[in-house]
Parts: structure tokens; sequence; C-alpha cells
């Protein structure tokens, strides 16, 4: 059941939303909308899905030992 239709009893709550209006959007606050750059997001994407198959593949044929012994001495 739907309560849209109901009155309110309590006056005090029927006052305020009396007065309650919605006020007009003002579209010139808004800024433009931007232009993404969609080629820098899909060539970051497409550069970490390599590095993720590069690194399962490492993985897989080297071991687990040292593809993280790679990665510490990467970031040492």
């Amino acid at each position: 059941m739907s309560d849209s239709g109901t009155r309110i009893r309590n006056g005090r709550i029927a006052r305020l939303l009396q007065n309650t209006r919605a006020a007009p959007i003002d579209r010139t606050a808004e800024p433009p909308p931007a232009k993404t750059p969609y080629w820098l997001l899909w060539s970051t994407g497409i550069a970490a899905f390599v590095l993720c198959v590069v690194a399962f593949v490492l993985w897989g044929i080297i071991g687990a030992n040292t593809l993280f012994d790679m990665i510490v001495a990467f970031c040492t």
C-alpha cells in the first residue's frame, strides 16, 4: 500500500511540508562537461591487463618465489 495520498495528522508537520517548495535549478552554476580523455583510460587499462597477464605467466613458468624476488629487486 502506498502512503503518498494520505493526510498528515500532526499540524506542525503539515505546516512545515506545506511551506517547503522545490527551488529552481540554476543551470549556469554547473561547469560544462569536460571532454574525458578515453584514450588515456583505455591505454592505462590495457597496460594494467598486460602486466597482470605477464605476472601470471611468469608465476606459472618460473614460480612464485622468483617472481617475488624480481618485484623486491625492482622496488629496492
